[in-house]
């Protein structure tokens, strides 16, 4: 009898356990997915590059259960940080600035299938906690002062500071610019550079940031290993694949075979909200075109014109030119062919790039760091 009675009242604890309050201050942030979370809450799992790429986010929703030293979160998005080998990699961040993938975790089987999928550990490393309105921001900044001290000043923002507080292993950033806190156990981080879209770059003292870059993304996929690479001609006229800068229309390019993967973009005035630019992007090659929008009906494709394209980086398509240019040629090997062939050009000093005025449009060459041919940009 006695142990019948345990069993029926174990389910009690842990029910009224699981709707406890948790001080977010408090954490290590080292903490078990299962100890900081509940599927009596609507969990959300998966990727959101605006709020931070390389990791799988956690997002609690309209939870009551939160709280950060005494002031009680209802309302505020509660966002954890848990590490991801899969994400370690461009592949997400290059499908554009605003790319979510996240799906409702409604029980054990769907939360571990997503860790799974993404290859991330089972215990967050950090929180992201939104700050909706100035007294809450106003009401956290206090409490992170009283207890840390004054922060440094965010160089990025106008009013973002950040604490390094080594004896915890945390790192704080404070971004009411982005209604943003942040906190990190910084463990496993870099311990010179931090970045996200909120905070910009970070520099604790010694910063490298292009290993630091690499580091975030290890994974990546490298140029020569893309897939199914666009096959592409540069004309003499520098022309491509018979899309004619100035005169080819969107409509010509929906219907052209060069047309594969892209996707299309507007550009609006923040001012009056008309369109001021149509482009279409390929991020997985790095391949871009550009339209001129119709001041009368932009929605209209048979009005809007091309005005220029770039290919960033020509190991990631399949590319030759008419006029003799090739992937990799040396800066001096290519300034002897433009001689030879009698095109004017400018050769930009300390710059690794050329520029060649064709009317009505500029062509650029691009060198990369050993000053071998690797892109070009026409506009």
């Amino acid at each position: 009898m006695k142990k019948l009675l345990l069993l029926a009242i174990l389910p009690l604890i842990f029910s009224c356990k699981s709707h406890e309050k948790i001080d977010l201050a408090t954490l290590n942030l080292n903490e078990p997915i299962e100890k900081i979370s509940s599927f009596d809450d609507a969990l959300l799992i998966g990727v959101e590059t605006v709020e931070y790429p390389f990791s799988l986010l956690l997002e609690v929703e309209k939870s009551k259960r939160y709280s950060f030293d005494g002031i009680n979160l209802e309302g505020q998005r509660i966002i954890f940080q848990i590490e991801s080998e899969k994400l370690k990699t461009d592949s997400i961040t290059r499908l554009g600035g605003g790319h979510i993938d996240i799906k409702q975790a409604k029980n054990t089987k769907e939360l571990n299938e997503a860790l799974k999928n993404y290859d991330a550990k089972r215990k967050i490393y950090g929180v992201r906690i939104e700050l909706k309105t100035p007294e809450i921001q106003t009401n956290i900044l206090k409490k992170l002062e009283t207890k840390y001290g004054k922060g440094t000043k965010n160089p990025n923002t106008d009013n973002g500071l950040y604490w390094n507080i080594k004896t915890q292993n945390k790192f704080i950033f404070y971004a009411p610019d982005y209604s943003r806190l942040i906190l990190l156990n910084n463990t496993d981080l870099s311990k010179t550079c931090y970045w996200d879209i909120m905070n910009g770059l970070i520099d604790f003292g010694g910063c490298n940031n292009e290993k630091y870059m690499a580091d975030l993304m290890k994974n990546a996929t490298k140029p020569e290993d893309v897939k199914e690479k666009p096959t592409i001609k540069i004309e003499k006229d520098w022309n491509i694949n018979g899309v004619i800068v100035g005169r080819t229309t969107e409509e010509d390019f929906l219907k052209s075979a060069t047309n594969k993967r892209f996707e299309r973009i507007i550009e609006l005035d923040g001012t009056t909200g008309k369109t001021n630019e149509i482009y279409y992007q390929n991020n997985y090659h790095d391949f871009y075109f550009y339209f001129a929008a119709s001041k009368s009906n932009p929605d209209n494709p048979k009005e809007n014109f091309i005005n220029g394209y770039a290919i960033n980086d020509f190991r990631k398509v399949d590319i030759t030119f008419d006029n003799g240019l090739k992937p990799g040629l040396k800066f001096e090997e290519v300034l002897k062919l433009l001689k030879k062939l009698k095109i004017a050009y400018h050769p930009v000093d300390f710059v690794n790039y050329i520029e060649i005025k064709t009317s009505p449009y500029k062509v650029t060459l691009n060198f990369n760091d050993k000053m071998l041919l690797n892109g070009m940009f026409i506009k």
